[in-house]
């Protein structure tokens, strides 16, 4: 539960997030000054909710300008996030049946409108029961920075999670039997939980610190690691916590995977190609991957400014065999490399986890990775600053196995 109210979507907001994590259980503020700072933002929130109603009523009408399927007997809706590789997981555990299932972009409106057409008194309920919850949260003992956050998201989360959970509550109506599967789509499962649903999370990466305050109750949640595991127990999640299971491989080939980073500022090349040397001198076979982003859409690279990387402008990929299309689960089954060489990916996990050493690159770019539970530099050997270690494995492989036990312990 919530330290500060039972609505957690007004909380919908990484700086939220990341406060409650940072911030001690007992930051809150007394009675006195919550009635203070109400009144003097009270201007602002009767133009939050008169926007918010502007914006709720536009919903409303967008709606007619598709043609609805108006679909029954959903079985699984697959909640989209956009990169394209978040659905790898969602069809690998909702699995292949001839069970009806519907895959919608989470955060696309439009999407929704096509489903299905929601009403206007269910969506004016909505709206009434968001604008209360809002009020109440603004009204309980928050932080002030968590106050001021909150009426900077309003605008925006009020009419969206006021839609998702009107959509949610008539879609349940004909679908009571759907099981919802999501990669993190917060303000969604938050709606779809509170409807009704059951909401399956399942992690495409390796998952950051969360505040129970924030985090949707969903009924499981898929991670890649036992340190994920018991983290999010330990944190107080009452959902069901797995991980994914994985094929331990035997009989590996005389093979290196590196799995190449999402952006160029993160790889020093020299650093790359000398250790491609080290297992050249060695006769292993080099493969690399591209990241999975280098297949996303237009859209979701213009939104998070990536650009696309031709790694044969950065150094000679003549003689060296490049994939792109196979995830990392599919890759290792199939490859069963000896190691794998990556930039802070999870694949380096799924590596460990399969017992195949993984070599954690020096990674070059200013990302903040002090969220993560998962911590790649215990868990990986590290280029350069293990080299010897490296170096001493490729001439003397019977030390494999100790050094697999190694990471796993260190």
């Amino acid at each position: 539960m919530s330290l500060y109210t039972n609505f957690k979507w007004p909380f919908n907001s990484e700086e939220i997030e990341r406060f409650f994590i940072h911030c001690d259980k007992n930051c809150t503020i007394s009675t006195k000054k919550i009635n203070s700072r109400y009144r003097k933002r009270f201007v602002r929130i009767i133009f939050i909710y008169v926007v918010s109603i502007i914006k709720t009523i536009y919903f409303y009408l967008k709606q007619y300008f598709f043609v609805s399927k108006s679909e029954f007997n959903v079985r699984k809706l697959l909640l989209s996030t956009g990169r394209g590789y978040d659905l790898n997981n969602i069809k690998k555990l909702s699995g292949v049946s001839n069970e009806k299932s519907i895959l919608i972009h989470a955060y696309c409106m439009d999407d929704y409108m096509s489903l299905q057409k929601t009403s206007l008194f269910v969506i004016m309920l909505s709206l009434f029961n968001s604008i209360r919850e809002y009020q109440y949260t603004l009204k309980s003992n928050i932080h002030n920075k968590v106050f001021e956050n909150v009426l900077n998201n309003g605008v925006q989360n009020i009419p969206a999670y006021t839609y998702l959970r009107a959509f949610f509550v008539d879609f349940i109506k004909e679908n009571n039997d759907c099981i919802i599967y999501t990669s993190n789509a917060i303000l969604a499962s938050h709606a779809a939980i509170l409807s009704g649903f059951k909401v399956i999370n399942l992690y495409h990466g390796l998952m950051g610190a969360i505040s129970p305050n924030t985090y949707p109750e969903y009924h499981s949640i898929y991670v890649y690691s036992e340190d994920e595991r018991e983290y999010l127990l330990n944190s107080g999640i009452e959902s069901e916590v797995c991980v994914y299971p994985y094929e331990c491989i035997t009989n590996k080939s005389k093979s290196v995977i590196f799995f190449m980073a999402d952006n160029i500022s993160r790889v020093e090349s020299k650093e790359m190609l000398d250790l491609i040397h080290q297992f050249k001198s060695h006769d292993y076979s080099i493969v690399i991957k591209i990241h999975p982003l280098h297949n996303a859409s237009r859209e979701f690279k213009s939104e998070y400014g990536l650009k696309d990387i031709v790694w044969n402008n950065i150094f000679d990929t003549s003689e060296l065999e490049i994939l792109s299309e196979e995830d990392a689960t599919f890759v290792l089954k199939e490859r069963r490399p000896s190691f794998v060489v990556g930039w802070h990916s999870t694949a380096l996990c799924e590596a460990l986890n399969s017992n195949v050493i993984p070599i954690l690159m020096n990674d070059h770019s200013s990302r903040d990775f002090s969220f993560e539970i998962y911590h790649l530099e215990r868990r990986s050997l590290l280029w350069p600053v293990e080299c010897n270690v490296i170096k001493n494995l490729l001439l003397n492989y019977s030390s494999y196995e100790d050094t697999i036990f190694m990471l796993k312990t260190r």
